[in-house]
């Protein structure tokens, strides 16, 4: 993966030609000098784009220039994160992915629109432990209730999640195999389309981050019946973590990163990743994370193209492993 780039989601879809070495002087002279556009690959509401927002308004301040959040969902993440990798490298057009989705997506389809060579990280952002949750009127009361019933029914449990692919779907698959049950994994356009089927009735539980869930689960709309993380969220300290609950060592969480195109100049990247850097070392950015259900996590660019590698094989293996079928 080159590092070059903060993710460069331009509303064009050509391939950018190189920037020559004086043209990308010129370029990040005054940059930035008109507003930046972070593109999300979920419906507004979910954890991606609450975190967009979040870190989209203080990087306004910092930068003096106005950040827009453009939602494109769909195929979890992976038309944003296609636009992305064919965006005009300029630093005007920036993508927030969930940093498993954004190694898996592409290989749930025939042709890869993209790699992780196409990239180039300025950071992690943001790390999000997941809820398995229920309508508070539900049959289901507890987890051990949940997974017995599934056990003893395959597939009559209708478990909702934000998209095949999603650390959401993921987190399904694994605990189906740990549990020894099948439940039948449908897919949405992101969290808030899921939950509004869970509230309406239409399926059993949904996997979700805490922050799109929070204000159900405060409200006493929905019941949290476990956690995905291996410690207890601070937001639900009541809650057992599934290895609690006997599924030893179970742990996934969805980590979110800052991308670009491979080919944005250097002087840009620094820009963009220094205000990044310092926006999550921000306290009142990191008590409003916190608020929502997660936690700022920062990470270098170099430390992220490690962790997005990592990711990357980990993807390879799940496909190989079976866990996932691409078309």
């Amino acid at each position: 993966m080159r590092r070059n780039s903060f993710i460069a989601l331009g509303l064009s879809f050509a391939g950018a030609a190189l920037v020559g070495p004086a043209a990308a002087l010129a370029q990040t002279a005054d940059f930035p000098s008109k507003p930046i556009t972070i593109l999300v690959g979920y419906a507004p509401g979910g954890n991606i784009d609450v975190t967009a927002r979040t870190v989209g308004q203080a990087l306004s301040k910092r930068l003096g220039q106005a950040v827009v959040i453009e939602n494109r969902p769909g195929a979890a993440g992976l038309i944003a994160q296609t636009a992305a990798a064919k965006a005009k490298p300029d630093g005007y057009t920036l993508v927030l992915a969930g940093t498993t989705g954004f190694v898996l997506a592409p290989r749930l389809v025939a042709q890869p629109p993209y790699t992780v060579d196409d990239f180039a990280g300025l950071g992690t952002v943001s790390e999000t432990p997941l809820v398995i949750e229920v309508p508070a009127t539900s049959r289901f009361q507890s987890f051990a209730e949940l997974a017995a019933f599934a056990k003893a029914n395959p597939e009559a449990v209708r478990i909702g999640h934000a998209g095949n692919g999603t650390t959401n779907h993921v987190a399904i698959l694994r605990m189906q195999q740990m549990l020894g049950a099948k439940f039948t994994a449908v897919p949405y356009k992101g969290s808030s389309p899921a939950i509004a089927d869970l509230m309406g009735g239409n399926i059993d539980a949904v996997v979700d981050q805490l922050p799109s869930s929070i204000g159900q689960l405060r409200a006493g709309t929905f019941k949290p019946l476990a956690v995905t993380s291996l410690k207890r969220a601070a937001d639900l300290p009541e809650t057992p973590t599934l290895d609690e609950l006997g599924l030893k060592g179970f742990e996934v969480v969805t980590g979110s990163g800052l991308l670009a195109p491979a080919r944005t100049p250097p002087a840009t990247i620094k820009v963009l990743g220094d205000a990044l850097q310092k926006v999550l070392d921000d306290p009142e950015v990191q008590a409003r994370l916190k608020n929502l259900g997660t936690e700022a996590r920062k990470m270098t660019p170099d430390q992220y193209d490690v962790l997005l590698k990592k990711e990357d094989a980990a993807a390879a293996q799940m496909i190989k492993d079976g866990l996932l079928k691409g078309e």
